[in-house]
């Protein structure tokens, strides 16, 4: 190997300390309660500057947590969308429920990490500074856009208004459901015994029928208005 190769070789293994260092810290304590001082200490790095220097600032160290994820769960989620196209006829909206969830189900399970990123997901999705919407347009982003196309097409009596909101509803539900999921299975508490596969189950059913419910008299007079409104 020469020396080059070695460089960037010891770059990328300190950036993949301090990610998940930092995925670490921010599950346990939040955004706004961890510094990159802290980040720094956790992930072994004797220089204090280490994390600014190769993220820059916190910001750009929560998106690459998000990218370091979502390289596995878009991977997923397009052999899943795949399967799916080429098992049925029709897309079941269940089915395409289940290509956003499973992929990531998956990452949680995959190792002690995972637990570590949905709980960071949850505090980030809520975090004031954080844009959803860039995130969903960073790298790896292919297989959900493409199970949102699918989920268009499958629920054409949605208007446009509502589909955009009942599916950011949908993703903060899963976040924060699968996060809850986690807290319940790490509680020396057993009330609450939980069955994993039963509950993943029953919260794809709850998003695809959130998803697919049909549009109230109420809701449609409120569309009225807005459209009168806008001419």
């Amino acid at each position: 190997m020469s020396q080059s190769q070695r460089t960037t070789s010891t770059r990328e293994h300190t950036r993949q300390q301090l990610i998940l260092a930092a995925e670490k810290l921010f599950a346990e304590s939040g955004i706004d309660g961890v510094s990159l001082r802290q980040i720094n200490i956790e992930a072994g790095q004797k220089n204090s500057s280490a994390a600014h220097y190769h993220f820059g600032s916190k910001g750009a160290l929560i998106l690459s947590i998000y990218q370091h994820r979502m390289a596995h769960v878009n991977e997923r989620r397009l052999s899943t969308l795949e399967k799916i196209q080429h098992d049925h006829e029709e897309n079941s909206i269940r089915d395409l429920v289940g290509a956003i969830v499973n992929p990531i189900v998956a990452e949680i399970d995959a190792d002690e990490s995972g637990r570590n990123y949905i709980r960071f997901m949850a505090h980030a999705i809520g975090h004031p500074q954080l844009d959803l919407v860039e995130l969903w347009r960073q790298e790896h982003s292919g297989g959900l856009a493409r199970t949102l196309e699918l989920l268009r097409e499958a629920l054409p009596y949605v208007p446009n208004p509502l589909f955009g909101q009942r599916f950011g509803l949908a993703f903060e539900q899963i976040v924060h459901s699968l996060a809850d999921r986690e807290k319940l299975r790490s509680s020396a508490d057993n009330t609450f015994e939980v069955d994993a596969p039963l509950f993943v189950s029953n919260l794809i059913d709850c998003i695809a029928g959130a998803m697919a419910a049909p549009v109230s008299a109420e809701t449609n007079t409120e569309l009225q208005r807005l459209a009168q409104h806008s001419s």
